[in-house]
């Protein structure tokens, strides 16, 4: 079972009932090849904020899905856009995305008893943000091994990857792209940030207990607010 998944299942949770306030998206749309800068621009995006796993390539794979990649592309070339992702991965992963995505920030927490810290990784080079970064950076350049790793859905996580894009106190100006309510869309909405949902790409790439959660959220989401239209919240 995947320790990442446990973590994240251990934070959600206990607050289960309060972010079933906190799913429900800007829009749903049916792929993030629907995405493109010129519609972007016209809602006033400056930043977006991406998932990986699920929303851009299938679980741990080791690049963008090919059905994607061109569309991507374009929206990382557009003029006045800029890119971060909002990571949950673990250590091997998080050095996996800065070779991947080596122009974009990856943005990793860590709860120390100083504060928070954020690990942002831009291909080799990486930086630290929040009151804990000294405490979290201290050993070599790498936090220790008792840390608490700090796992979407996460207010601070979105903040530092609005902090690294210059766009802190504009929330509005940026979108969370991500395939899920919990997770990603939880995250964006705590953090006042719009969102888009995606559909899981190769769902059957993630483990089974990622797959048991990813159908109840999709059911509790029913319940809650009906069935989901593309283009819609």
């Amino acid at each position: 079972m995947s320790a990442t998944w446990m973590q994240t299942a251990r934070r959600l949770l206990p607050r289960l009932a309060g972010l079933l306030r906190e799913i429900r998206p800007t829009f749903h749309l049916g792929s993030v090849k629907d995405l493109n800068a010129g519609s972007l621009r016209d809602l006033g995006v400056e930043a977006v904020l991406w998932d990986v796993d699920g929303t851009l390539m299938a679980h741990h794979a080791g690049g963008v899905d090919p059905a994607l990649a061109a569309g991507f592309e374009d929206l990382l070339r557009a003029p006045g856009l800029r890119h971060a992702i909002v990571s949950n991965c673990q250590e091997a992963r998080f050095a996996e995305l800065g070779e991947i995505f080596p122009a974009i920030p990856v943005v990793l927490g860590y709860e120390t008893g100083a504060g928070a810290a954020f690990r942002v990784r831009r291909g080799p080079r990486e930086s630290w943000r929040g009151p804990g970064a000294a405490a979290a950076s201290s050993d070599g350049g790498r936090p220790p091994g008792e840390l608490r790793p700090i796992r979407k859905p996460s207010r601070g996580l979105v903040q530092a990857a609005l902090d690294e894009l210059n766009v802190t106190e504009r929330p509005a100006a940026a979108l969370m792209v991500g395939d899920q309510y919990f997770t990603d869309i939880a995250s964006a909405n705590l953090a006042g940030v719009r969102s888009v949902k995606v559909p899981t790409l190769h769902r059957a790439s993630f483990p089974a207990p990622v797959r048991w959660s990813q159908r109840l959220e999709t059911v509790l989401y029913r319940l809650k607010y009906g069935r989901p239209r593309p283009g819609s919240a």
